[in-house]
C-alpha cells in the first residue's frame, strides 16, 4: 500500500530493457478535445478513438499521477495500443497540498477517497455515454480498493469488466488501524505461508506526507467489501489476481476467496508471489482478460 508505481511492477516481469531503451524517446500523447469534459481529472493515451477503454486506478497513495513517459510505456509493452488508456486523478494527485502541510484525520481522509472514487465515477460515465465504447477499469493496489468502493457505491454494471491487481476484500483489522494513525503495516510469512503483521519503523515513512497516504489506505481499507458487496448478484465481471506471500496486503483469506468464487469472479492465485509480482502476473493478462486485439 506504499506508494508502487505500476511500471516498475511490470519491468519485474514483462519488460524487457532492451526494448525499452529504443522506446524512452515516445512522444507523451496529446488529449484530443474530444475529452474536454474530464481532462481537469484524467489524461489519454494509447488510441484516443479507441472503442476499448481502460481506466486505471493507480496504486499507492501518492502524490503524482504516473507520468506520460510511464504511461506510455505501460500501454506499448502491455500490448494495448488500440485501446484507449485512461490515467484518472484522484485527490492526492489532484491537490498533494492538501497533504503535505499537517496532518489529515482519519475521517477528512475517508472524504477524500469518497472523491476520488467519484472521479472514477465520472469518467466511467462520460465513456458509457459515448457510443460504442466498452468500458474497462484496473484496479491496483490502493487503487483495488478504490475500485471496489466504486462497485460497492455505484454498482458493479457500470463498467464491462474489471481488473483488481494486488489487495484484499477485508484488509486485517491490526493492519488498517495501523494505517489510520499513519504507520505502516507488513506481512511476515513463515515457511508454510502463516504470516504476522509488523509496523515498518523506518524513520523515512514517519513524516506528514507519508503518514497521510497511509490514512488515505487506511480510509477505504477500514470497510468490510465482503459485507458491501454482497447485495451484488454477481461478480462475474470482476477478476481478481493476489499473491499468496503479499507483504504489502496480505493474501486473500479462504473466506474472501470463497466469497468472490460464489460470486462468479475469476480469482487467480500467483503462487509464491509477493506484492509486486502479484500484480505484474496480473498486468501481463491484461490484454487477454480484456479482450484488446
Amino acid at each position: 500500500m506504499k506508494n508502487i508505481n505500476l511500471l516498475n511492477l511490470i519491468i519485474c516481469t514483462i519488460l524487457f530493457s532492451l526494448f525499452l531503451s529504443c522506446n524512452n524517446d515516445d512522444d507523451a500523447t496529446q488529449p484530443s478535445s474530444t475529452f474536454d469534459q474530464i481532462s481537469d481529472i484524467a489524461k489519454f493515451y494509447g488510441n484516443l478513438e479507441g472503442d476499448i477503454v481502460v481506466i486505471h486506478a493507480q496504486g499507492g497513495p501518492g502524490l503524482e499521477l504516473d507520468d506520460d513517459e510511464t504511461s506510455n510505456q505501460i500501454v506499448t509493452e502491455l500490448g494495448i495500443q488500440s485501446a484507449l488508456y485512461v490515467m484518472v486523478h484522484q485527490v492526492q494527485t489532484k491537490d498533494p497540498m492538501l497533504f503535505t502541510d499537517s496532518d489529515i484525520t482519519f475521517e477528512q481522509a475517508k472524504e477524500y477517497n469518497l472523491q476520488s472514487v467519484a472521479n472514477i465515477k465520472r469518467v466511467v460515465d462520460f465513456f458509457n455515454n459515448q457510443q460504442g465504447k466498452t468500458v474497462y477499469v484496473l484496479g491496483v493496489s490502493y487503487g483495488c480498493l478504490i475500485v471496489q468502493e466504486l462497485i460497492a457505491t455505484y454498482g458493479v454494471d457500470i463498467a464491462d469488466g474489471y481488473l483488481i491487481l494486488g489487495n484484499r476484500l477485508n484488509v486485517d483489522e491490526v493492519a488498517w488501524q495501523a494505517l489510520s494513525e499513519g504507520k505502516f503495516p507488513y506481512h511476515v510469512y513463515d515457511n508454510d505461508g502463516n504470516y504476522t503483521i509488523e509496523l515498518d519503523n523506518n524513520p523515512e515513512f514517519d513524516t506528514i506526507e507519508e503518514r497521510n497516504m497511509a490514512r488515505l489506505t487506511a480510509g477505504l481499507a477500514f470497510n468490510r467489501y465482503i459485507d458491501k458487496l454482497n447485495s451484488v448478484s454477481s461478480l462475474s465481471k470482476v477478476t481478481y489476481v493476489y499473491g499468496d506471500r503479499d507483504q504489502v496486503a496480505g493474501p486473500l483469506s479462504a473466506q474472501e476467496v470463497q466469497f468472490l468464487n460464489d460470486k462468479g469472479s475469476n480469482v487467480i492465485l500467483v503462487e509464491g508471489a509477493g506484492h509486486d509480482d502479484a500484480i505484474g502476473e496480473g498486468a501481463g493478462l491484461l490484454k487477454e482478460i480484456f479482450g484488446i486485439e
